[in-house]
């Protein structure tokens, strides 16, 4: 049965503003596109945009899907402004739940507070007798009450692990625990079973799918159980159901072990296994993303890189040992700069890429090494929304000018892919979009924090569809709208090419569609599908 979809504008995103009448879709592919007219007599059924607009179905290069499910499904903190605040929502939780439970607060952000302050473990421990995990919004901090750490064996005695930072006050335990630091309780709350992992993923899908999102880049395979668990997971949810592209990292502690128990034997267009994930260093937020010079605001400390370059060097040859590539998490300009002379010294194959996700902060001499080597680059928009002032005292005036590159990465010739890093940030493409497009907040009028960096729109979107299969080397039967291709669409109420900017985050997803299959729509809305017979 070939299905033609016609009615609306549809946007190819081969080149700036190409549109064509009609798509007409056969078991999952694209099989012709063109003139309404021409391939009417091909079609045994119509799907009426109604005057909506098609693009190439989103995908969101970098995210963690399971993560992203854990925040629906505990306590979103990310929009409290005080500490009180946060004190009195999750005493609330606390007071209902068993001794012996796990309460898992996401998201908060101190700088938004009107004391950018931590509560005390005094104060937490006050909060309830139940295990308590407070995520900071960056997930390179956490704060811990007494009985979480007691439960993994944490005293004031416990040293910091490599790549990690227990925090101390005159030798006493404060509750905060940073990078390797906190995987140390993360990595073994028992809750952690298949059901758990199979709910937050049901959960995280709904969500992404109406959002207009098709498929997602995850790294998942390193804090849910032995890899298998979450492997299990997204096979019975995403492969079995057909309900969504998955592009799954391996971090580089499971790498190994996922590849020697065959899960990448396994072919399946809804379960891909990728590069491995290598995480060079943390975050701005908490102060431990890798730093050429120090912190404006803290000028004992220039960052922490998780590993030595002598260990990185050993990472990329074991992935380059299997045939592998290497996507790395890099944020701060010592971190990328020491990761691009390993990928320098130890290439993959002809015509594969390594990718740096985020590159958060460069300077000419880092783009220079970019450019030169064979890298695609995995950008969060969304990061430039940060609370700017806090970036600013974090790096003065003048390093900023190299936060957050887009145009920059864009006019050199780089692949560059968009996504959200969710649950850092919340996976709308829109708001990727909008961020790429005006580098401000919501609501605000400035040119943009860092406005040399402000992309098209036609870039923007392309971050999501074309980038998002270049990246994964997929970009002759993903990202476009062509004959061959997946019949993946995004499909919104209003064009993203000409509403006014300031509308862009607002648009509605009318549908969201997979290999030709309606995954969501909106409701109330009627698909206006038309079946008839060959004339």
């Amino acid at each position: 049965m070939a299905t033609l979809w016609t009615g609306g504008t549809i946007y190819t995103m081969a080149r700036i503003g190409e549109t064509v009448e009609a798509v007409l879709e056969h078991k999952g592919k694209i099989v012709a596109t063109g003139r309404f007219d021409r391939l009417l007599l091909q079609a045994t059924s119509i799907k009426d945009l109604q005057g909506k607009v098609l693009y190439p179905g989103f995908v969101d290069s970098h995210l963690h899907i399971l993560g992203y499910g854990e925040k629906l499904k505990h306590i979103d903190v990310s929009n409290v402004t005080n500490k009180e605040e946060l004190l009195a929502i999750i005493r609330l939780r606390m007071n209902g739940v068993h001794k012996d439970a796990w309460v898992i607060a996401i998201g908060m952000n101190e700088t938004n507070f009107d004391k950018p302050i931590f509560p005390s473990l005094a104060e937490l421990d006050a909060l309830g007798e139940a295990h308590l995990i407070i995520k900071r919004s960056c997930h390179h901090l956490i704060l811990a009450n007494s009985k979480a750490m007691a439960y993994v064996g944490i005293t004031d005695m416990t040293p910091s692990p490599k790549g990690g930072i227990i925090d101390k006050v005159n030798g006493q335990l404060t509750g905060v625990l940073k990078d390797a630091a906190l995987y140390m309780i993360v990595n073994h709350m028992p809750h952690i079973t298949p059901d758990y992992i199979e709910d937050v993923l049901e959960k995280a899908i709904a969500s992404l799918h109406s959002y207009g999102l098709v498929g997602g880049h995850s790294e998942d395979l390193s804090y849910y159980g032995p890899p298998h668990q979450p492997i299990d997971a997204f096979q019975k949810i995403v492969v079995e159901r057909q309900s969504f592209k998955v592009h799954l990292l391996q971090h580089h502690s499971v790498f190994q072990e996922v590849f020697e128990a065959s899960f990448h034997e396994e072919k399946s267009p809804y379960l891909e296994f990728g590069a491995m994930k290598i995480f060079v260093d943390g975050a701005l937020g908490g102060r431990t993303a890798a730093l050429r010079e120090s912190y404006e605001d803290d000028a004992e400390n220039s960052g922490m890189l998780m590993h030595s370059k002598e260990q990185l060097e050993q990472f990329v040859q074991l992935a380059r040992l299997y045939g592998n590539t290497v996507a790395v998490h890099a944020i701060g300009d010592l971190a990328i700069d020491l990761i691009l002379d390993v990928f320098a010294k130890y290439p993959p194959r002809e015509g594969q890429l390594d990718r740096v996700i985020h590159c958060s902060l460069v300077d000419e001499e880092i783009l220079g090494k970019l450019e030169k080597l064979p890298v695609a680059i995995d950008m969060q928009p969304q990061f430039v929304q940060e609370v700017y002032d806090e970036v600013l005292a974090r790096l003065s005036e003048k390093r900023t000018k190299g936060l957050h590159p887009l145009k920059s990465l864009l006019d050199r010739g780089l692949i560059v892919a968009g996504g959200s890093d969710a649950p850092i940030e919340v996976p709308n493409p829109l708001h990727g979009i909008y961020a790429a497009v005006t580098r401000r907040n919501f609501g605000e009028t400035h040119d943009g924090f860092g406005a040399q960096e402000k992309i098209s729109r036609y870039q923007a979107v392309r971050l999501y569809t074309v980038g998002a299969a270049e990246i994964i080397g997929q970009q002759h039967i993903r990202g476009q709208i062509a004959s061959g291709y997946a019949a993946d669409f995004t499909v919104f109420e209003e064009d993203i090419f000409t509403v006014e900017v300031e509308k862009i985050p607002q648009i509605q997803v009318a549908y969201t569609v997979i290999d030709g299959r309606i995954v969501y729509a909106r409701k109330n809305r009627n698909h206006h599908v038309k079946a008839f017979g060959k004339t």
